[in-house]
Formats: structure tokens, C-alpha cells, sequence
């Protein structure tokens, strides 16, 4: 896959050669507190082993990148999982903290999301957040995504309890949203691969093509 691109961002393909920035990026005393399933202590090699499979195994992975510079600043990925009844999927993006506030995770947010619905024929995007994170709460409440349950006392940290938010987006509701898209005459892309597939009022635009 050829790196994706937003306004100011490059969505690059997962590779090994990215681990070592992986590495530092979830061993950042500032960046640890937030992450939900791992605990505050330093990195080992199994951790790296982990990290580098649960990359491989994501549907969307990707390393994200400074468009200008080309400098790394954190990771996002899509996984997917296949029930008898729909597709459902389940995000995660971390940032190194100096990228933090200059709105590059919603950017970058925004984007995995709709890609996510548009290709995958996902029926909702599920994450999980802690509630102390009210930076990341703020960003997926931006793009859509609204609490569906909490987990009370979920994690003891620095002498109080962090429960933790379970958050969603269903397809119709973020079909809602860009539904107020509009598109021009030329806006509609003459390659093979674009057609008005996966749900009736979507036309894909050619930016997912160039």
C-alpha cells in the first residue's frame, strides 16, 4: 500500500524497520499513563515481539508521518473483527506528546474512520478510552464517536481510580455526517476501482485513487 495523505500528514505502511520509533513512542513516560491495556514500566524485547504482531495482524496500520518533514510522530490502526451478524471495528492512534494540541490527531482520526467505513464495509468503529484522557475524549467526540457504557475503577493510578470509556461510531451515523459532502461534476473518479460499491449513496472520490 502507498503511503495515504491529509492535508498535513502521511499515513505510511507498517514496517519492521518502524519499531525502534514504535518503541520509543510507547516507552514516553507521558504517552504510557494513557495507553489502556498496558502497564507504566519500562519496554522488553516481548513487548517489542507484541507490538511488531499486533501491527502485522491490524486490517489498517499505519505509521504517521509529518507530511512536510517526513518525521515520525505516533501510530493509529483498524482491527476488525468478523462476527456471524457484521464487521465491526476497533480503533487506537498514539502521538508523541510534542505533536499533541495542534490538531493532528483529529486529522489523522477523521481519516482512518472514513477510509475504515468506506473500504472495510464496517457497520461501527468502537474504541476504548480512559477517562482522564480528556484530550482524546474531546477529539473522538469531534469526529462522531459518542460514550455507549463505562467500566467503573478500572485502573488504580497515582492515588485514584480511572475508569474507562467505551465509545462508538455506527455506519449510519458517521453516513449522516458526510452525507453533507457535495461533489462536483469532476469529482467523480473514471478509474475502474471507484463505483458506487459497498453502500448505494456512497460515491467513492477519486482522492483514495491519485
Amino acid at each position: 500500500m502507498a503511503s495515504l495523505t491529509t492535508e498535513r500528514l502521511l499515513l505510511c505502511p507498517y514496517t519492521k524497520a518502524d519499531l525502534d520509533d514504535l518503541m520509543s513512542l510507547c516507552s514516553d513516560p507521558l504517552v504510557q499513563p494513557l495507553v489502556v491495556h498496558d502497564d507504566v514500566a519500562p519496554r522488553s524485547p516481548k513487548f517489542r515481539d507484541r507490538l511488531h504482531l499486533s501491527m502485522e495482524r491490524a486490517a489498517f496500520a499505519v505509521i504517521i508521518r509529518l507530511r512536510s518533514t517526513g518525521e515520525f510522530m505516533g501510530q493509529a490502526m483498524i482491527t476488525v473483527t468478523n462476527t456471524k451478524k457484521f464487521l465491526e471495528g476497533s480503533f487506537a492512534i498514539c502521538l508523541l506528546p510534542r505533536f499533541w494540541n495542534n490538531g493532528y490527531g483529529t486529522e489523522a482520526t477523521h481519516y482512518m474512520v472514513d477510509y475504515s467505513f468506506r473500504w472495510f464495509d464496517l457497520q461501527r468503529i468502537s474504541l476504548m478510552v480512559l477517562s482522564s484522557n480528556l484530550r482524546a475524549i474531546t477529539v473522538y467526540q469531534k469526529i462522531g464517536f459518542r460514550i455507549e457504557g463505562r467500566k467503573w475503577r478500572f485502573r488504580w493510578m497515582s492515588g485514584r481510580w480511572d475508569d474507562i470509556f467505551l465509545m462508538c461510531i455506527p455506519y449510519e451515523e458517521w453516513a449522516a455526517r458526510e452525507s453533507q459532502w457535495t461533489f462536483g461534476a469532476d469529482a467523480i473518479c473514471p478509474c475502474s476501482l471507484c463505483s458506487p460499491v459497498f453502500r448505494p449513496h456512497y460515491y467513492l472520490h477519486s482522492d483514495y485513487c491519485q
